[in-house]
């Protein structure tokens, strides 16, 4: 009987020793799982972004312009006879330089005889003043009392005499002008962009010989849509903006001088023009195309984040404090320096802060578990 109680205990020892061990083993797997679980949640990079009031630019594409630039023209006709060195494409002129001069031969023959027509008229007038004059005293010797007529005393042939000299230093002005237009001189310091002359050619009145730009003052103009202008600063009058290459570099700044009264006929847009600062003027060229930055006004509600979280079909990724993926779509109101504010919708503006995506990846989907990763801003 003992033996048989011995047996039947050693059997409820080995029972539950079994039921244990199976218990363990059923544990073990959950755990694992759990772990595995916690192991292949994506690890996401996200930066603070606050909902507050940002302000930014509005950034649009222009060309810079010289403030003056022409097509230098021949102002008479000639042959070629001389072509300064100075005066070749790329070369930079200053104010006054002889660029071309041509033939002066028959422009002088012209001032000369225009010379001497002048001679002839101011000679032909001091006959008509004289005789008018000896008129006038012969009237007063015989009627000192009385006043003598235009006719009697020959004014109406001096005013005309008056006139013929008159006219003829305005043919010898003239002539002085086709002589001083043989020579062809720079209109303001400038370079020189293309040259279309050469010694010997024939020219005439109207041939373009030189396209010559001022650099050293550059104006830009810009042109808004209505959102544009819209998001502008209400007081640009004045107001700097910063010029960005292609690159994205900073290379000047440039105020605003005028605008905004018009719509362009053509394309309905805004229209302002900018003066190009000379003292920060560091790297921007006549016909360069740049981006202009002009300042926007300050929008409540807003987020700034990097320009990398928004994606290219518009939308921004960010862990919820589950640490779920949402995202919402939304349009860049302003570019700052690689980052960019955009608008939330209202039903998120009450969290005050939100969990951005630095690098959001198309394969990621709403809802989906991840695994934050705090970066520096």
């Amino acid at each position: 009987m003992a033996k048989r109680l011995l047996w039947l205990l050693a059997a409820f020892v080995v029972l539950g020793g079994v039921l244990a061990f199976l218990s363990m083993q059923e544990d073990e797997p959950e755990v694992a799982e759990d772990e595995t679980q916690e192991e292949t949640r994506p690890l996401v990079s996200v930066v603070p972004a606050n909902i507050a009031r940002h302000q930014g630019y509005v950034s649009v594409f222009a060309e810079v312009d010289p403030r003056w630039s022409i097509d230098l023209k021949a102002r008479v006709s000639g042959t070629v006879r001389s072509v300064s060195m100075q005066a070749l494409a790329g070369k930079r002129v200053t104010k006054g330089t002889q660029m071309v001069r041509l033939e002066q031969a028959p422009y002088n023959a012209e001032l000369a005889n225009a010379q001497y027509e002048l001679a002839n008229a101011e000679f032909t007038l001091r006959q008509k003043r004289n005789k008018s004059r000896i008129a006038e005293n012969d009237w007063r010797a015989s009627r000192p009392n009385e006043n003598p007529p235009e006719m009697a005393i020959h004014l109406p042939e001096v005013q005309v005499a008056e006139s013929a000299v008159e006219a003829a230093k305005r043919r010898v002005a003239s002539a002085q002008y086709d002589v001083d237009s043989t020579t062809i001189t720079a209109p303001f310091d400038g370079i020189i962009t293309s040259r279309s002359v050469s010694i010997g050619q024939s020219v005439s009145a109207g041939d373009t010989l030189f396209t010559l730009l001022d650099d050293s003052q550059l104006d830009i103009h810009v042109s808004l849509d209505a959102r544009q202008w819209a998001l502008l600063d209400k007081r640009w009058s004045d107001s700097r903006a910063h010029i960005l290459d292609e690159s994205g570099a900073f290379i000047g700044t440039a105020t605003v001088q005028s605008g905004g009264g018009f719509l362009d006929r053509e394309s309905r847009r805004y229209q302002l023009f900018l003066e190009v600062d000379g003292t920060e003027n560091q790297g921007a060229l006549p016909g360069q195309f740049v981006t202009v930055a002009l300042p926007g006004q300050a929008i409540d509600n807003t987020l700034e984040i990097p320009e990398s979280a928004l994606t290219p079909n518009g939308f921004v990724w960010y862990a919820d404090e589950n640490d779920l993926l949402r995202r919402f779509e939304a349009r860049a109101l302003f570019r700052n320096d690689g980052h960019v504010v955009v608008r939330p919708p209202e039903t998120l503006v009450e969290e005050g802060a939100l969990r951005v995506l630095v690098m959001p990846m198309a394969a990621y989907l709403p809802g989906q578990k991840v695994k934050p990763v705090l970066e520096e801003r």
